[in-house]
């Protein structure tokens, strides 16, 4: 034991036997193993994961799945998979953002890039029973002290528990904010002097309950999205409120410094919320409490000790990916052990592989401080912002699902024009890019398109575009003039054409209710900025409401950002579908 490395027939104590601990001791198993060492590793853990379970949303991250199947050679069974999340609508006061992206909504179970929810106490018992097949000795039983002993040539950890008295060369702190674990730490860890372990100084407190509902239910209701609500301003102690679909259930949470389960009853009756969820007795349903660290650990290893998880506080506010950051800490600890050794030196090692969790916690931090001054003011420009600008709306996206740290979401959202879109709803008070007012000339006209007007207008697509339709447009005009003669209009000036728009009612995939469809819109570009495409518009919506139709859609390219803008100034807003493109050269 004296070398402070590992050795055939050391023993090390794991204490915990959720994501961190069963990580740790997965990894160990596996490496020990390839470097030809017989590792005795004991896992205490007191609870009974087919009972009880460890008090977390159980929403999975990527990169969970590279995570498992890289790191620790796991793979995913389906049959723990509750339901694949494909997206956050993100709530604010006013406005709300459906955010999907970055192979959330294309993944499917083992290609890596998806978002899973999964029954939290499945998950930890599958992740403990691989431990076990691996060579793990788990021990139901919760530990009750420990002494690090450096004295008459004796240089070991002694374990005490409710069953078991083990003496290791090594111990691991698994356990989370588990009160009696972390003041055990902190008592035998700051003795004679030293400067040990000092729990996280900060953390959320959180409450959650779960609402039985039909798989049906969810799938109307909630569909695989998350309704995420960051300080909902009736709920002012809420900095976070999240509706989740778990399969079988719906599990709504809260966190926030202050709250107490009354945030809880109050989040429930919020008319947005109430929505989501189906009629339930408030009386009746469980709470649970929890919580979370917000600032970082002192010293969360030292001489033969490490600290994962929780209890390290290297987690990012917010979206706090606790079962992410469990794995990856309880994985490098055991890199390091394996490698350097148990000393405190050693463990430094272990510090620097954790540094893109402990260099990223700072811009966190500034994220939760500027949100928690600032986000009922700026929160819905944000969002507004967020449906037509991709950069905004991916910095939304990454930030709620944790898909990429703060400070490549700060880095690549401090541009110039973001500013100066922020600046413009706040000076103004309103939405951006909302119609001007323009004078119309009162010599144009709008009326239904007639199979005569189709060589005008494909001369007119040529005019705008540059580049000549006439196939499509003979085609297309004629077809449409046909099936729909309502919805396809000129505006005309002077016995010219001088715009259009084609347009249609049909029903869309998924038996999707009938809607207006606005195909193609066109103005010469002499006559733009007179109100001609405002006046096609109106017409043509009038002709939708006749037709009994309540929602009018269009395409464009997301990355157009003109395009957006000007369709936003018309009353469009982002929809509820996400186009999916599959390379057929690949």
């Amino acid at each position: 034991m004296h070398d402070c490395r590992l050795h055939d027939g050391s023993t090390v104590v794991i204490i915990g036997g959720g994501p961190g601990g069963a990580a740790c001791a997965i990894r160990l198993l596996r490496g020990a193993d390839a470097r030809g060492l017989r590792l005795r590793v004991l896992v205490f853990e007191g609870k009974n994961f087919n009972v009880h379970a460890n008090q977390c949303v159980g929403v999975l991250s990527p990169p969970i799945e590279e995570v498992l199947t890289d790191e620790l050679d796991v793979r995913l069974p389906s049959s723990l998979i509750k339901r694949q999340i494909f997206g956050y609508r993100l709530h604010g006061t006013r406005e709300n953002l459906l955010l999907t992206g970055h192979g959330a909504t294309a993944a499917m179970p083992g290609r890596g890039h998806a978002t899973y929810a999964v029954e939290r106490a499945h998950f930890d018992r599958f992740l403990l029973d691989h431990a076990r097949e691996l060579g793990a000795q788990v021990i139901d039983s919760r530990v009750t002290g420990i002494e690090f002993i450096r004295a008459d040539g004796l240089d070991e950890v002694r374990v005490y528990s409710e069953s078991e008295y083990v003496r290791a060369d090594v111990v691991v702190g698994a356990f989370g904010l588990d009160e009696a674990m972390l003041s055990v730490f902190e008592e035998v860890t700051n003795r004679d002097g030293r400067r040990g372990f000092r729990r996280p100084a900060k953390w959320l407190q959180s409450y959650l309950t779960t609402l039985p509902a039909p798989a049906r239910f969810q799938t109307e209701r909630l569909g695989h999205i998350v309704h995420a609500f960051l300080l909902p301003r009736a709920c002012p102690r809420i900095e976070f409120g999240a509706v989740t679909p778990k399969g079988d259930h719906i599990l709504v949470n809260i966190a926030g410094a202050r709250v107490t389960s009354t945030d809880l009853d109050d989040f429930l009756q919020l008319p947005a919320v109430q929505k989501l969820l189906p009629p339930f007795d408030p009386t009746v349903i469980n709470y649970y409490e929890g919580r979370f660290p917000s600032a970082p650990a002192h010293a969360p290893y030292g001489h033969r000790y490490a600290l994962v998880g929780d209890a390290t506080g290297w987690l990012r506010p917010f979206k706090g990916k606790g079962i992410n950051t469990a794995l990856v800490t309880g994985l490098r600890a055991a890199d390091a052990m394996l490698a350097h050794g148990v000393s405190r030196r050693a463990f430094t090692h272990y510090r620097k592989s954790c540094a893109d969790l402990l260099g990223d916690h700072t811009y966190g931090v500034l994220v939760r401080r500027l949100m928690l001054m600032s986000a009922r003011v700026f929160l819905d420009p944000l969002i507004d912002i967020g449906k037509t600008d991709p950069v905004m709306y991916d910095a939304l996206f990454d930030s709620v699902s944790g898909h990429d740290s703060y400070r490549n979401i700060i880095s690549r959202s401090l541009k110039p024009h973001l500013v100066r879109k922020v600046g413009m709803r706040l000076l103004r008070g309103r939405r951006a890019h909302r119609a001007h007012r323009i004078r119309r000339m009162k010599e144009i006209t709008v009326r239904k398109m007639t199979v005569r007007d189709i060589d005008q207008v494909l001369r007119l697509d040529e005019k705008i575009t540059g580049r000549p339709h006439a196939a499509y447009f003979e085609s297309q005009c004629d077809a449409y003039i046909k099936r729909a003669p309502d919805t396809c209009l000129v505006a005309e000036h002077r016995n010219h054409v001088v715009g259009f728009v084609l347009g249609d009612v049909r029903g869309w995939e998924f038996a999707s209710e009938l809607a207006g469809w606005l195909e193609v819109i066109g103005v010469d570009p002499n006559y733009q900025g007179r109100g001609i495409s405002q006046m096609l518009l109106r017409d043509l919506f009038t002709s939708f409401r006749r037709a009994g139709v309540a929602v009018a859609n269009t395409m464009v390219n997301w990355n157009d950002g003109d395009l957006v803008d000007y369709f936003r100034a018309q009353g469009f807003e982002r929809g509820e579908y996400v186009n999916l493109v599959r390379r057929l050269d690949e």
